[in-house]
């Protein structure tokens, strides 16, 4: 019998360079080049540093939410936009990301470019449509449904490590 790993398993779960990089390709279909340099850059200049309390080989690992939060980069990335720009929309992420785990589905990022917002798509229907059609009416938003990209992971970490974990045991 198979075990299923939950998403709050993962989210105390820390990951090596290589398993993000894993995760980082099949998430972008292979067609990104991620290297463990850039993996690296990232981290030390501070646009996300890894956090997590273990090591591997003298280097801290990856924690979930530092998962999350490059799999969003490298999206965003994707889409076109300039990945220094993110480093105040990461911190506000990284606050927001315990928030995002308890209904990802139901989540929404919404930016003009300048500001970062995290809604509910339910709860918050009315702030959503005011930054939508508010004084700022007019302004270009730009809306990310992020709960799909944490349950997107979250399938990979369990297709990639899941057999791992059962092998372990």
């Amino acid at each position: 019998m198979s075990e299923t790993v939950t998403p709050k398993e993962f989210s105390i779960r820390e990951f090596t360079a290589k398993e993000v990089q894993a995760i980082l390709r099949r998430l972008t279909g292979g067609g990104e080049k991620i290297g463990l340099a850039l993996l690296n850059y990232y981290a030390r200049t501070n646009l996300v540093p890894c956090t997590g309390k273990s090591l591997n080989r003298g280097r801290a690992k990856y924690s979930y939410s530092d998962l999350i939060l490059l799999c969003w980069l490298f999206r965003m990335k994707r889409e076109g936009l300039p990945v220094n720009r993110f480093r105040r929309g990461i911190d506000y992420l990284r606050k927001k990301l315990p928030r995002l785990h308890k209904n990802p589905t139901d989540m929404v990022l919404l930016t003009d470019g300048k500001q970062l917002f995290i809604k509910h798509r339910v709860q918050d229907k009315s702030q959503i449509a005011e930054v939508l059609t508010g004084n700022k009416a007019g302004q270009y938003v730009w809306a990310y449904a992020i709960g799909s990209l944490i349950e997107e992971v979250d399938r990979i970490i369990s297709e990639e490590f899941g057999e791992q974990q059962q092998e372990a045991a």
